[in-house]
């Protein structure tokens, strides 16, 4: 035991941002674990036309909750000043809670008039839910960031697993009792709200609850006024550029279509969600300290290549076998998702790479530009759903939406990567490695899928090029700890 202890210690050392990652994605990954194991029996309660409505309205309030606290709440774990932190917390609920009586309000009038109008007749029975789910968001977002800048990592963790078991729980027994699609909405605002109280419990007994005089709340206001002016919009831009896609299918299609597509979507993402939202959590603290004391460049690059090593390879893998994996696990009529996750691959592997890095623009104080390219990410993501609606149909509307989602993300890339300090040879140096590494791995398996070689073949090659990135990844973890 000792000795399986120090070979851990070894390889994750304590006060290390990978130690910290660890603790945050072992959380998620029981949590996400989790919901990959009742999935199998959503899919088989819920029709694809269900959770086409699940995915309408996680896209609906995923960009309400964009503008509610004008994102004031992500420059939490900036101030250098315990009492400047404080005040942004406090700041944060106030105008989220404005926001939410706002929208509620907005909602009670003329909610049914709105939502038709917006070509979301399908929300219009929940439509009061919606300030439910954005005010549950919204406070995790805020208490989430403050956690973040107090190192509360295993309080973190703890509210992963919280928030999966009850919104599990919540879409089983109303699914069975036929309370459908309302068990999906309820269950996701659990999903993704739920641990509120564990998570503000742990901050408050350290901390205390915050009291900033209004004077300290006046100049947090104005010195992150750039979070409001510029991150806000961007938030929205990038948010409805990542959550349109359900509206704009079910407007071009059906129901079921967007179902499919927010079904492939949910599970190629897991790798994103076991890992890559820790590390961004992790990363932000880190970039933040690294600015003031001027290793912005090494820790930048460091976790570039970190999240290249870890995201490229198993998503790749998990997109081509896709149809095969959701045909069995979800159930036949699963499949056509299947085929859609195959499509948006490297569109996904790309975004496990980029968004941890995203808070990079705040960390460098640039979000103007971060703004410039989600106003182009947005627009060219919607005439591409739109175009490859109109001429080929649901695989070309998501093929040319990956597409323009590859290249931006390949844009945001550079430019963070650049404006950190380092060097244009330096960055494609560690691109085209991981990109050749990557493919060597995959060329087996993809060339089984190709010549249609029997499916156990096709999982033995699979499972050989996984074991070698797995042996590959602990020797370079061993190679880092110990440098």
């Amino acid at each position: 035991m000792e000795t399986l202890r120090n070979f851990l210690d070894r390889l994750l050392p304590k006060g290390s941002a990978m130690r910290h990652v660890s603790i945050l994605a072992g959380g998620t990954t029981i949590a996400q674990g989790l919901n990959v194991a009742i999935m199998p029996v959503l899919s088989r309660i819920y029709s694809p036309s269900d959770f086409g409505v699940m995915a309408v309205f996680v896209s609906v309030t995923a960009i309400l909750t964009e503008l509610s606290g004008f994102r004031y709440y992500f420059a939490i774990p900036l101030p250098k000043h315990e009492r400047y932190a404080k005040a942004l917390v406090v700041l944060s609920f106030f105008l989220q809670a404005v926001f939410v009586v706002l929208i509620s309000l907005i909602l009670l009038v003329a909610g049914k008039t709105m939502l038709a109008k917006l070509s979301l007749d399908s929300l219009i029975p929940y439509r009061y839910l919606i300030p439910v789910g954005v005010a549950g968001m919204g406070a995790y977002l805020a208490l989430t960031q403050w956690a973040i800048r107090e190192k509360l990592f295993n309080a973190i963790a703890r509210t992963r697993v919280t928030q999966s078991l009850s919104g599990a729980a919540t879409m089983i027994v109303m699914g069975f009792l036929g309370l459908r699609p309302f068990g999906l909405l309820i269950g996701k605002i659990i999903g993704q709200a739920g641990g509120i109280t564990t998570l503000a419990r742990s901050i408050l007994k350290q901390k205390g609850f915050p009291k900033p005089p209004l004077e300290d709340i006046k100049r947090v206001a104005v010195r992150y006024r750039k979070f409001p002016m510029f991150e806000t919009w961007s938030g929205i831009l990038n948010t409805m550029g990542a959550q349109i896609t359900p509206i704009l299918l079910v407007a071009l299609f059906n129901p079921e279509v967007a179902g499919f597509f927010a079904m492939a979507q949910n599970l190629l993402i897991l790798p994103s969600a076991f890992v890559g939202l820790a590390i961004g959590q992790v990363f932000i603290q880190k970039a933040s300290v690294a600015r003031y004391e001027g290793r912005l460049k090494e820790v930048t690059m460091k976790a570039y290549s970190i999240l290249f090593q870890l995201g490229l390879f198993p998503i790749l893998l998990l997109s081509l076998f896709s149809p095969v994996i959701f045909s069995f696990f979800l159930g036949a009529r699963w499949v056509e998702a299947g085929f859609f996750a195959r499509i948006m691959g490297l569109w996904v592997a790309l975004a496990f790479v980029c968004s941890p890095m995203d808070v990079l623009f705040s960390v460098m104080d640039i979000q103007g530009i971060r703004l410039l390219v989600e106003a182009f990410q947005t627009l060219f993501r919607m005439l591409a759903i739109y175009i490859g609606g109109k001429i080929g149909g649901p695989y070309w509307a998501i093929g040319l939406f990956s597409l323009v989602g590859v290249s931006v993300y390949l844009v945001k890339l550079f430019i963070l990567l650049r404006g950190s300090g380092n060097k244009m040879d330096e960055i494609f140096e560690k691109l085209i490695k991981r990109i050749f590494l990557s493919l060597s791995l995959l060329l087996f398996p993809l060339a089984a899928v190709l010549l249609s070689i029997p499916l156990v073949f096709q999982i033995l090659m699979a499972l050989v090029s996984l074991t070698l990135f797995l042996i590959l990844l602990c020797i370079s973890q061993l190679k880092r700890s110990g440098s």
